[in-house]
């Protein structure tokens, strides 16, 4: 080893080092959480007492809750009629 390739050497070492402990010590990106994205599904049906309007069911899969909501055109706003747990009405509850 020569006396100018020792010098180069150690450079390299210290440039790796700062390179690793700037790389270690950064802030890491936020990452979310590892849930599930909730899954919905709409269906459009009649329902007594309502004339001419239909009604929107939503239900969010995964927690089996159920939503009832009708589009009002007078007030151009969407009103929900009641929510309930699919689960909770199935076992009678």
């Amino acid at each position: 080893m020569g006396k100018r390739s020792l010098p180069a050497l150690i450079a390299l070492n210290v440039v790796l080092l700062l390179a690793l402990v700037l790389t270690t010590l950064a802030p890491q990106p936020a990452q979310a959480q590892g849930f599930a994205a909730a899954r919905f599904l709409m269906v459009s049906g009649p329902t007594q007492g309502r004339g001419q309007q239909d009604v929107i069911y939503i239900i969010e899969m995964n927690s089996a809750r159920i939503v009832a909501a009708f589009y009002n055109s007078g007030t151009d706003t969407w009103e929900p009629i009641d929510g309930a747990s699919m689960l909770g009405a199935l076992r009678g509850n």
